[in-house]
């Protein structure tokens, strides 16, 4: 738990900076704040503290750009983030995270490394539309056992070339989703006893800021700047993943 003023300093620069990066690609926020609040907190209080935050950070991005077409086309993804978050959660004392974070990471990365060399061109968007339920599966286990769905996530949608606005609105809908299976599962399994669920509405004022903040910046930027940070965030992420698989 956060002892003294400079751990409460460190866990609000973390977190608003966080939510400035998901204010403004719509994604990266507990893939950059869980491994950074994990090494004051732990990851057993890091990953449901920032759950809450990242719920209240996904409506309010929601909220900045509700209105986005294609709902059919992402139901099946929405129902596989749901069971495979509730799962992901129910599991997340037997599975692995270190096997979890290999297998996503890597999948991620070989999506960047496909992208760089231009061969998702190769793959239609209808043949990506249909593996859309496995994707919202796979990113619901792992982000229900360790609070990160981004990675699988984000590949999927850019690999469907959604416009930027589409692409944040459509991600931030599936975190929502995911989200309130996870804190949900979380209250039940008991992890927010004692001080953690203080401390996570406390982390929601910094989160608020960075949020606002990542949604200014976002309306600055021009399209293929906006697909180059994606990919540059997904790349980092799935070589933290690996390194934390491999490594920790």
């Amino acid at each position: 738990m956060i002892h003294g003023p400079l751990e409460l300093l460190f866990v609000s620069v973390v977190v608003a900076g966080a939510a400035a990066v998901k204010g403004t690609i719509g994604f990266g926020f507990p893939l950059i704040a869980v491994p950074l609040l994990a090494t004051v907190l732990g990851p057993r209080v890091a990953v449901p503290m920032i759950a809450i935050p990242t719920l209240l950070s996904n409506l309010i991005v929601a909220a900045h750009r509700r209105s986005a077409g294609g709902a059919g086309a992402h139901v099946a993804v929405l129902a596989g983030l749901l069971v495979g978050t509730v799962a992901g959660a129910l599991l997340i004392t037997v599975l692995d995270p270190r096997v979890l974070s290999v297998l996503v990471g890597g999948i991620a990365l070989l999506y960047v490394v496909a992208t760089a060399f231009r061969l998702t061109v190769l793959v239609p968007v209808s043949v990506g539309r249909r593996v859309g339920p496995f994707v919202g599966l796979a990113a619901g286990v792992m982000g229900g056992a360790t609070g990160i769905f981004a990675p699988l996530l984000a590949s999927y949608l850019h690999m469907l070339q959604l416009a930027k606005r589409e692409f944040v609105f459509w991600i931030t809908v599936m975190f929502t989703v995911s989200n309130i299976a996870q804190v949900a599962s979380y209250l039940r399994l008991g992890l927010y006893a004692g001080p953690v669920l203080g401390t996570s509405l406390l982390a929601c004022l910094p989160m608020a800021l960075g949020t606002w903040l990542g949604l200014v910046l976002q309306d600055r930027l021009n399209q293929e700047v906006f697909s180059r940070i994606v990919l540059a965030i997904v790349a980092l992420a799935s070589l933290n993943l690996l390194l934390r698989g491999l490594l920790g």
